[in-house]
């Protein structure tokens, strides 16, 4: 049987005419601020922990421990950090195009790791997270460094920060290679990013005591909760 000759048919696209649109959904939206002029500051946040008797003896902390704000009325150093990262929530928001919130509850806490000390993955129950600087390794490199085929997942650097993409399975996806972020922490640095978002940080190599802020940051919005509260007895 032959072949009909209409199955010859040549057909024309205008490339030029189509409307291609790419949108990048759902994305992590991750905001970093470095802080001039902090040597002053750090330096009085270091002397605390070094000088004050709750923070010595191996002391590190955790969020459910001790909120530091409960030293701001005390310190100047920390009243300080708490203005920066509020200043830091506002960035984000203005970032993501948030608007509405009429205040904030913060729970500010350490790190002050050791040699070989370092932080399992997790996330935080909160709506962010804000992560501040005061005393790191000094990294070669520019702070925020995503993942692509020259990057070692397995490389763990110095006192690392690791995002995870928080999509399940995220590193199976053969066309997105990118499922993590390495940041190199360096003083008056400050991170502001989702508390769903899994992070885990590298063992600290240094024969310092690395010193850093994580504060949990829940937003609040007008009208309070319209859920129901029972009282159990």
């Amino acid at each position: 049987m032959g072949v009909s000759g209409s199955l010859s048919r040549v057909y024309v696209v205008e490339v030029d005419s189509m409307d291609v649109t790419a949108f990048a959904l759902f994305p992590t939206r991750l905001v970093t601020i470095q802080f001039p002029d902090i040597a002053p500051l750090n330096d009085e946040l270091c002397h605390l922990f070094r000088t004050r008797s709750e923070f010595t003896a191996g002391f590190n902390m955790h969020p459910d421990a001790l909120n530091l704000l409960r030293l701001a009325d005390t310190v100047p150093a920390i009243a300080r950090l708490r203005e920066m990262f509020v200043e830091g929530v506002r960035r984000w928001l203005a970032v993501e195009g948030l608007a509405g919130p009429e205040g904030l509850d913060l729970v500010l806490f350490s790190n002050y790791a050791a040699k070989g000390e370092f932080t399992l993955v997790h996330n935080h129950n909160a709506d962010l997270v804000g992560i501040y600087y005061a005393r790191t390794a000094s990294p070669d490199r520019p702070p925020v460094h995503e993942s692509g085929d020259t990057d070692d997942y397995f490389e763990p650097g110095d006192g690392v920060l690791v995002l995870h993409d928080p999509r399940f399975n995220a590193n199976l996806a053969a066309v997105g290679h990118r499922d993590h972020v390495k940041i190199y922490p360096r003083p008056g640095l400050m991170l502001v990013f989702p508390g769903y978002l899994w992070h885990s940080v590298t063992p600290h190599l240094g024969d310092f005591r690395r010193l850093s802020f994580s504060m949990n940051i829940t937003l609040r919005w007008p009208g309070g909760s319209v859920a129901e509260r029972q009282l159990l007895t």
